[in-house]
This record gives C-alpha cells, structure tokens and sequence, in this order.
C-alpha cells in the first residue's frame, strides 16, 4: 500500500496515524508541492534552496531544519553537482491530537508554538520554521527513521515517544534564538491554559498549578497570561466559573447550591459574594429573573 495519495493538487498521507520518516537525496530540483500532514526536514549533508510558494527562499546546507505546517506549497533547488541528503518526519496532527492528555501540558504548549496556524497579534505569520545549527536532532530523527525501516515490533510507539523528544528539541532550539521571548510562545502558554480551566473549572484549580502544568515559575505564568488575556488567572477562572454557573441557574433550574458544587465553589457565602459582584444580584433573584424572562 503506497503511503500517499493525491487529492487534487495535495498530498495526503494513507493513514493518519503513521509517523513516516525517510531519508531522501536531492539531486535535481524538486518542484513546488503541496501536503496534508506536517512535514520536518533534516538537512544531514549537501547545499541547495528551499523555496515556499510567494517568492520566500533560503539557501539550506548541512546542519539545518525546516518545520512546515500542512498546506505549505514548498520546493527544492539543487545546482549539479550539488546534492541534499535530508531525513523527513512526516505525520498527521491527529497523531499528537491523539496522544497528548491534560496533563501533557508541555507539549501542547510546544504543539501550539511551533504549528499553530493563525498568528499572534502584532507579529507576522511564518509559513514556516526554518532553524540553523539543529544537530541536535540529527540523533533522534535517525533513530526514528531506522526503527522505521527496521520495523521491529513496537517500533510505532517508540517513535511515537520519539516524535516528542523530536518537538520538544526543536522547541528548546528556536527558544534559544532572538525569538526566545517571541508572543507566540507566551500565547501557546496562555491559550493552552485557558482551555484546561474552560474544561476543568469545577476542579481545584491555582496559578500555581498552572505555572507548573506549563514548566515556567508562577511568577512569569502570572505575568504572560494577564499580558495576553488581560485578567489575572485568578481572575479567569472565577469568570469561567460564574458564565457557568449562570448557565445553569438560568437553563436547567437546579438549586443554588447544586450551580454552585458544580462548577467548583464549596463555600457558599463565597459563592453569593462573588456572583452578587459580578451579576449585581444574588443567584437566587438571578435564577428568578431568568424564569419570568422564559
């Protein structure tokens, strides 16, 4: 069974849930093309172009790495007798989608910097990732690609844990350039956080927490998440937890108390406190309001 097929001018790899990793010599030029997975080239030996659809060209040669999302037009320029001798990493985002928990913080973080395809706001879109002095992975990617050709049993889940260390040192390398304190890093920070407190609010959540989940000190969590939210985190998830417990007393009649279990408050005057400050009335005129409105 051939790894791609082609759907119109796209290529799309055969199963989803396959890393495929080969080695690859470039010795003419390869025309622009176009895929439906995440692509990672490894630049083992040899010089040439690596060009992007739009007029973006670098000149790649021994030591470089190129990181590209799905749908990225791209090519290869070689001049005779040059060559390049790359190893490609190519999978589906649902490989990672399938494989990071909420407890894998981290490397969703890194998943989001490295891949997320709409930009922050204020900086320019890259349609790529382009790295120098990445041997640092030259070790894993050639593992990876013999346990892919050797294909011992076992060997999809150790590259599997492979495609991780792969990320995670590509993610340590572009930190380590200019761009260490780029938005877009502080923005994977924040929105990876903001969706473990939309999906686990009733749970004890802290900043401290947070900060840990994401490997950064409390103190710089607190500061990049009320830089790109504009509210502390604190802050966040009690409104989080009031739009829900709002929902509730409005859409489902239970009780005060049982909105207020449910989505994380156990002190009940606390709980009138800080909805009578957000909503300028208590739960239960709030629940009231809401019937005669129905």
């Amino acid at each position: 069974m051939s790894k791609y097929y082609t759907e119109g001018d796209t290529i799309v790899l055969s199963e989803q849930n396959e890393i495929i990793v080969e080695l690859r010599r470039v010795e003419e030029s390869v025309e622009l093309h176009r895929h439906r997975f995440i692509e990672i080239a490894y630049v083992d030996s040899g010089e040439g172009v690596h060009e992007i659809a739009g007029g973006s060209v670098s000149r790649i040669s021994k030591g470089d790495l190129v990181l590209f999302n799905s749908g990225v037009a791209h090519g290869y320029r070689v001049e005779p007798p040059d060559s390049l001798v790359i190893y490609n990493c190519l999978f589906d985002p649902a490989v990672l989608d399938a494989s990071v928990s909420p407890s894998d913080d981290f490397i969703r973080i890194v998943y989001d910097f490295l891949l997320e395809s709409s930009p922050v706001p204020g900086e320019e879109q890259k349609p790529y990732i382009l790295l120098r002095g990445a041997e640092p992975v030259a070790g894993i990617i050639k593992d990876m690609f013999r346990e892919y050709t050797e294909k011992q049993n076992g060997y999809a889940k150790i590259n599997a844990a492979n495609l991780t260390r792969l990320l995670i040192t590509v993610f340590r390398l572009k930190r380590s350039t200019a761009e260490s304190a780029s938005g877009a890093y502080k923005g994977a920070i924040a929105e990876s956080a903001v969706r473990y407190i939309k999906e686990f609010y009733a749970e004890d959540i802290s900043c401290e927490k947070l900060a840990a989940r994401a490997f950064v000190s409390t103190g710089y969590f607190h500061k990049i998440f009320k830089d790109v939210t504009g509210e502390t985190p604190v802050e966040y998830i009690r409104s989080v937890r009031l739009t829900e417990a709002a929902r509730l007393l409005q859409e489902t009649g239970c009780s005060v108390r049982n909105a207020a279990e449910a989505v994380g408050y156990s002190d009940m005057k606390y709980f009138y406190e800080v909805f009578r400050n957000r909503f300028g009335c208590s739960p239960g005129e709030y629940k009231k309001t809401a019937g005669k409105a129905v």
